[in-house]
């Protein structure tokens, strides 16, 4: 994940693209990996450097540069399982769309380009239309969506070059035509266009009406929170890493890279987990392939999420997960008791988080274990300035107001914003580089942030015993063990608080961190 190649070759090359279909790798891990290897690319960082010195996109020829993107599988793969989080890269992608866009109208699409635009296309959807446009595309992206719907409507043959160029602008499936468009018989670059763009959209709009809804959504801030995942389902992913072999629930939290102390913990043969805010199931797919014969009731506010949830699952062929909607506010009634409750990262967005934790510890069996993501008041600083920005400047959640603050903040140099900057260089925040992870970043309509002495104070009311963060990066509990070397230390929140002062980043994803109730 944190490699960067300083030179390669066809074997690394065909490696990297082997790796990319594991089922144990998330794409997204290792994205910045694979773009550095891109570079050494000797055609590849060609096409980087010529677009990003072009003065204006005339000077691009569409055709040429699609070509020859086109012979670089690794590239077109990675655009089309993960949402690229690179400056330089975006940069380039937003130019060529514009390109291709002016040659699809111009009628000059050559089949040769089809591979890299259909690729585009795929990465445009995933990140959910990120890019920055022109009133000038506006008004083209119009003109050729009406191009569509006059061939549509006199049953006429639609060029593959106007599906995969519209495609790379808006979501194929919110047309009216759509439906029928993909009854159509396309060839295989158009073909996986119009199978992501509208064949699963449908789908999933078809399983919204089985998805059962367990509790009333009443509280205000649940219901701007749900509204917000309706527009924006999140995370959107494509493909996600699940766990080579599943193990006990003990096993895993005794195990490598955690370690912890469970005492005399004796895992349940059978475990019944609660995922409290499940989102669009990435979450799901992977607990569910970590812990030995579970059974998981995955919950969230949003139907378009667990539409997407249901979808993704059944294409995993992942069974043992009941998808339900709800508030974690309103679950006290819920009468069921479960060994282990996942809440990553959904407890800060209620109006009351410490009464909705209140709630998960009353349905969490004696003896059970709980994993908590909640975001830290130290590593967040320059969000907190982000957020004041937009709120000062008074922009919206709208796709374009979101555009519009993302080139307000590529626009500045390293030394003009530190703050601002530290959101696009900083490896936990490729959520900037897609639409619904950036308004999830960002545009939040509720955020509630903690420090390490705060969580430590909600332990003991809510009867909890901390065993220990889940850290991705080795060299973090190392650092730590080196300051800290008792044999307790690892469990002291006090000592993670003074760590977290002496380095403000070590936690600017969030807190992850297990606990079991007492």
């Amino acid at each position: 994940e944190t490699l960067s190649f300083a030179s390669i070759d066809d074997n690394l090359y065909q490696d990297l693209l082997h790796l990319l279909e594991r089922p144990t790798v998330r794409p997204s891990y290792i994205t910045q990996a694979i773009l550095s290897a891109l570079r050494h690319h000797p055609d590849f960082s060609a096409i980087v450097e010529a677009v990003g010195s072009s003065q204006q996109d005339s000077e691009i020829l569409y055709g040429d540069i699609a070509k020859q993107l086109s012979t670089i599988p690794l590239f077109l793969r990675i655009l089309e399982l993960s949402p690229i989080s690179d400056l330089e890269i975006e940069r380039m992608l937003t130019i060529l769309r514009h390109a291709m866009l002016e040659e699809t109208i111009e009628g000059k699409t050559e089949k040769k380009v089809f591979p890299f635009s259909a690729a585009l296309a795929h990465n445009c959807f995933t990140n959910e239309y990120v890019f920055a446009e022109t009133e000038e595309e506006k008004e083209a992206v119009e003109k050729l969506e009406q191009q569509i719907a006059t061939l549509m409507e006199t049953d006429r043959p639609v060029p593959p070059s106007f599906v995969i160029a519209l495609g790379a602008y808006r979501p194929l499936f919110q047309f009216s035509w759509a439906a029928r468009l993909s009854e159509r018989k396309w060839e295989d670059d158009i073909k996986s266009v119009i199978e992501r763009q509208i064949t699963e959209p449908l789908e999933e709009q078809s399983l919204r009406d089985q998805i059962p809804c367990i509790t009333d959504i009443q509280n205000a801030i649940s219901q701007s929170v749900r509204a917000q995942y309706e527009e924006n389902p999140y995370p959107r992913w494509i493909k996600t890493g699940i766990v080579y072999k599943s193990r006990s629930l003990g096993a895993v939290l005794k195990g490598p890279p955690l370690l912890f102390d469970l005492g005399d913990y004796t895992s349940p043969e059978s475990p019944e987990i609660l995922i409290a805010g499940c989102g669009t199931g990435e979450h799901a797919a992977t607990t569910i392939s970590k812990f030995t014969n579970a059974q998981v009731l995955a919950v969230d506010l949003s139907l378009s999420s667990l539409a997407y949830a249901q979808r993704k699952t059944k294409e995993l062929g992942s069974s043992n997960i009941e998808y339900v909607q709800g508030d974690i506010l309103e679950l006290r009634n819920l009468e069921r008791g479960f060994d282990l409750i996942e809440c990553s990262g959904v407890l800060h967005h209620l109006s009351d988080p410490l009464a909705g934790w209140q709630i998960l510890v009353d349905l969490l069996q004696l003896g059970g274990l709980m994993k908590i993501g909640l975001y830290s008041e130290i590593a967040r600083q320059h969000i907190v300035g982000a957020r004041r920005e937009i709120a000062e400047k008074e922009y919206t959640s709208s796709p374009d107001d979101i555009r519009r603050y993302r080139e307000e903040i590529m626009s500045f140099t390293p030394d003009s914003n530190l703050g601002i900057v530290k959101i696009i260089n900083t490896t936990d925040f490729h959520d900037f580089y897609s639409l619904s992870a950036c308004r999830d970043l960002l545009f939040h309509v509720q955020e509630h942030r903690f420090t390490l002495l705060q969580i430590e104070e909600a332990l003991n009311d809510l009867g909890l015993k901390f065993l220990g963060f889940e850290i991705k990066e080795s060299s973090t509990r190392r650092r730590f063990n080196e300051l800290y070397s008792d044999k307790d230390a690892l469990v002291s929140l006090p000592l993670w608080h003074q760590f977290e002062l002496k380095n403000p980043d070590t936690f600017s994803g969030m807190y992850q961190f297990w606990v079991q109730k007492a």
